[in-house]
């Protein structure tokens, strides 16, 4: 009885979760598009240059709309529950809203591992492929940025860089000592043969305590940890990078560009992100309460919301706090899972038969 009771309720809330989080996505994907659409058009590509874009994006939207699909659908069919007396039985067989939450445990696993998958091995891939395809429609007389990076040999600028990230424009790198600049090179272009880049029109200018000292080479081949992958990041706010990237380029065998404090936020961040599937699922458990304590269900469904959407956003400041170098990223990580999770547990006891 009991395993049928747990199935049935794992398969009523887990539908109505894959149900809700089909919806979110699309409607993310809706306002995407409609704000893009003019300008994938105006680059050639056409109806089928738009379903591409969709499809790069979709495993970010489903990433994104996944906890707060996790909240609704959890909070609906409870309170559907609750109001057909569903839940009322369970409590008057003996089944608390603690066994509730170990009986939807599995659910929460199974998407739980869908949102690490889709950070951990699906993102860091489909950005590069959606960045090297947006590059390849650029127009000719686009706008470009110098791109910078914090290599292993010091700073790196490049001027412009070709869609699949192997060929390299106005490159220039600096060294430095003690803090002090010792050197720089500046190359007119630079192609990867598959082990390292090649360097052309190089002019190399070295400081040192006698004067400075100027070569002209035709070519020089590049030894440095700044990838063409890692080049196609370059130019991305907030790269989608896996707990392994991150890790990397914290220990400087990865080039990035962004402070180090981003990417100590988000190595913390991508163990503690799973964790918000979680903390929807028991801030939206009290509302099985609905008829048991004498009415009220909107107030707990809408307390529910709020709470809800409350840890989002302050884990998103939280989250930029530390990015930013203004909190330690330990903190930025388990600041609102923890408070949230304890919220949770109080209202859910405080839920519960005496």
């Amino acid at each position: 009885m009991t395993g049928q009771l747990s199935a049935y309720l794992r398969r009523r809330v887990g539908l109505q979760i894959l149900a809700l989080l089909a919806v979110l996505t699309a409607m993310m994907q809706l306002l995407e598009l409609l704000d893009v659409t003019t300008e994938i058009l105006e680059r050639g590509q056409g109806v089928g240059g738009l379903l591409y874009y969709a499809l790069l994006r979709l495993p970010a939207e489903l990433g994104l709309a996944l906890p707060l699909a996790v909240l609704l659908g959890t909070m609906g069919v409870l309170n559907s529950m609750a109001r057909t007396l569903e839940i009322t039985a369970m409590r008057a067989s003996g089944v608390s809203l603690m066994r509730m939450l170990g009986y939807l445990m599995p659910v929460l696993i199974v998407f739980a591992t869908v949102q690490v998958g889709l950070l951990q091995v699906v993102l860091p891939r489909v950005e590069l492929e959606l960045k090297q395809w947006w590059n390849a429609s650029a127009p000719p007389d686009e706008e470009v940025k110098t791109l910078w990076a914090h290599t292993r040999g010091g700073p790196v600028s490049i001027e412009a860089v070709s869609p699949d990230g192997l060929q390299l424009r106005g490159v220039r790198t600096y060294s430095r000592e003690a803090g002090l600049l010792t050197g720089r090179l500046r190359a007119a272009s630079a192609q990867w043969d598959g082990q390292a880049w090649q360097l052309k029109d190089v002019t190399e200018l070295q400081i040192e305590s006698q004067g400075m000292q100027r070569r002209q080479l035709e070519s020089l081949e590049w030894q440095t940890n700044l990838s063409p992958d890692e080049v196609l990041r370059l130019s991305v706010a907030r790269p989608y990078l896996s707990t392994m990237m991150l890790a990397e380029v914290i220990a400087g065998s990865r080039a990035g560009s962004q402070p180090r404090s981003y990417y100590e936020t988000a190595l913390y961040r991508s163990f503690t992100t799973p964790l918000g599937v979680f903390i929807m699922l028991l801030l939206a458990m009290p509302t099985a309460s609905t008829l048991t304590r004498g009415g009220g269900g909107g107030a707990q469904m809408l307390l529910a919301l709020v709470l809800g959407l409350a840890f989002l956003l302050s884990d998103g400041i939280l989250a930029a706090l530390g990015s930013s170098g203004q909190l330690h990223p330990l903190v930025t990580a388990l600041g609102a899972p923890l408070l949230f999770a304890l919220i949770g547990f109080v209202r859910l006891r405080s839920c519960e038969r005496p």
